[in-house]
């Protein structure tokens, strides 16, 4: 005699979570990312505002060539690069232009406050990494950023956004060192602020996602990947050699992603920039090199003077997490390597 469980069994879900439709079907917000160069649909963004007159109690310290605000034990709370305090009616200005960008380009723009305890929140891709199905949330390495992730939860939970993981026990990864190459594959930058107990946790959720994890060292001048190498388009890529391994060039090349250059003379964040679809990006003014080399390859380059937004140690890409982006045909030459999946 069939028993009514045997006979519920006839109906359990075959598909997988990340399925599209079953994500339309039951979550409010079923974004998630299977590339980096798509369509942008939603994006966090926060205008700095009233955090950043903390800043402003801070000193000049030679040492290190920064202005900085540290705790009464010493510790750094914020800093920017600079002898004097940013300012902030500029800053405001600069990201008010980039969020006009961001619209222009078809996103959807969600400014997200996170309290006036967090200094650095303007850098909002720092709090989670997108992918197929949902979000991934960091943990942050440094204690001046702590506790941005739990205040972004909530906003996320409030879009009906799935939240696949989260990074914890001694591991940290945090979003700007992050980054989808394509349905298959994301990749990771080993740094300071990404170690390998976080990397082997981040591997674990991609693999219930059906994806590898490619992980790339980057030299100790940096702290994030998106430093030095962002993707421009399906088959194009803005990267700095000097800052990059051989091999990772060499196999992005293998995978047929054309690896162009910034120019050397431009500043160190022309290579942080956002890609708001395919060979269409938003583009820090300063960089005035690199975009006549880009528009050269056909990339459309829509510019943004985010220098006094620099000063904090970030850029455009640094100052945007998207929580969805319309599916991309896959590049044709790239083949999945086993060999370098680290």
């Amino acid at each position: 005699m069939t028993t009514l469980h045997e006979y519920l069994s006839e109906s359990i879900v075959s598909a997988k979570f990340h399925d599209r439709t079953l994500l339309q079907q039951h979550w409010q917000y079923p974004g998630g990312c299977t590339n980096a160069v798509g369509q942008v649909g939603t994006v966090l963004v926060h205008r700095p505002g009233d955090e950043m007159t903390e800043l402003q109690k801070g000193h000049y310290e030679p040492s290190v060539g920064a202005f900085v605000l540290r705790d009464r034990d010493g510790h750094v709370l914020a800093y920017s690069l600079s002898e004097g305090p940013p300012d902030i009616e500029r800053m405001q200005e600069e990201h008010d232009a980039l969020t006009k960008a961001l619209h222009a380009a078809g996103a959807d723009v969600i400014d997200v406050h996170l309290g006036d305890g967090f200094i650095n929140q303007v850098f909002m891709r720092d709090i989670g990494m997108v992918v197929p199905g949902g979000i991934v949330l960091s943990r942050f390495a440094l204690g001046m950023r702590y506790g941005e992730t739990a205040e972004a939860l909530k906003s996320i939970v409030n879009l009906g956004m799935p939240v696949l993981g989260m990074i914890q026990g001694d591991g940290f990864v945090e979003g700007g060192s992050f980054t989808v190459l394509d349905r298959n594959t994301a990749i990771v930058g080993r740094s300071v602020r990404v170690n390998d107990i976080g990397i082997h946790q981040l591997r674990e959720i991609l693999s219930w996602q059906g994806m590898d994890l490619m992980v790339v060292d980057i030299p100790a001048c940096l702290i994030h990947l998106d430093e030095a190498f962002v993707l421009l388009d399906t088959d194009k890529a803005l990267m700095n050699p000097e800052l990059l391994p051989h091999w990772f060039i060499h196999e992005m090349q293998s995978r047929g992603i054309e690896m162009i250059a910034v120019h050397p003379n431009d500043p160190p964040m022309a290579n942080n920039f956002l890609t708001v679809s395919p060979g269409k990006v938003i583009f820090g003014a300063s960089g005035l090199r690199t975009m006549e080399i880009l528009a050269s390859r056909g990339v459309e380059v829509i510019p943004v003077d985010v220098s006094e937004i620099n000063k904090l140690g970030g850029g455009i890409h640094c100052a945007t997490l998207e929580l969805g982006r319309e599916d991309v045909p896959s590049n044709p030459r790239r083949a999945r390597s086993q060999t370098i999946l680290q």
